[in-house]
């Protein structure tokens, strides 16, 4: 009874220190991740706040259209949009439980595939431009698709919007493993290119260390049988 109990004290203490031990690295992951994302919002902020510093140093362009001087002038003034950013405390909540954080595929509007370099966005949004530009579509389409376009082509351009979209498709593709947002981030990977070429293993002092051994234990055995007799 005393060693049955034993026992099963060690077995639920072990399988405690496990479960400890998987919710202990769930949440350094998710700590990492929101760190991570602050970061990256910091980062954002500070960028908005240089636009707003040097779009206040600029003069303004309006573009006025119309007759000047007619009662029904329309004028239509151009401004900046903020574009479609993903980055949010939503959506990378929804890239650690491996939920989608958006429907569109950007690669797949852009005719691109994943991995591929910044220049093959932009040479992708021009090419796609000019195609819808000579399918003569009327001016409502064209700008709608126009839009889509240039969604994509913010997404895939950025490399913080970019970051949190492949990190997003990884999640969901390997939803048994976890993926770091590093992984799936291109620049992680560029900068250190093909790993060299490893030079062949040496396996002499190896195999020299295992005869040793072994010729040990026959004379270790042959000694045992004669002092035996």
């Amino acid at each position: 009874m005393s060693a049955a109990s034993t026992t099963t004290a060690t077995i639920c203490i072990s399988s405690q220190t496990t479960s400890l031990g998987t919710t202990l690295r769930r949440r350094s992951r998710r700590l990492v991740d929101k760190l991570w994302l602050r970061r990256q919002m910091r980062g954002r902020h500070d960028n908005d706040h240089l636009i707003r510093v040097s779009a206040a140093e600029q003069p303004q362009e309006t573009t006025i259209e119309g007759d000047v001087g007619g009662g029904d002038d329309e004028s239509s003034v151009e401004t900046t949009q903020v574009p479609y950013s993903l980055i949010s405390q939503l959506n990378v909540e929804k890239a650690l439980r491996g939920i989608a954080i958006t429907d569109a595929d950007h690669y797949g509007r852009l005719g691109l595939s994943r991995g591929c370099s910044y220049d093959q966005v932009t040479a992708a949004y021009k090419t796609k431009c000019e195609e819808l530009i000579n399918e003569g579509l009327d001016e409502e389409q064209l700008k709608k698709k126009m839009e889509l376009l240039k969604e994509s082509y913010y997404i895939l351009s950025s490399e913080e919007e970019r970051r949190l979209y492949d990190w997003s498709l990884s999640r969901i593709e390997g939803a048994d493993r976890y993926v770091w947002p590093f992984e799936a981030d291109i620049t992680q990977t560029s900068n250190w290119g093909d790993p060299p070429p490893q030079e062949p293993e040496d396996v002499g002092p190896t195999r020299l260390v295992g005869y040793f051994f072994l010729g040990w234990l026959v004379l270790s055995f042959v000694l045992s049988i004669a002092l035996n007799r």
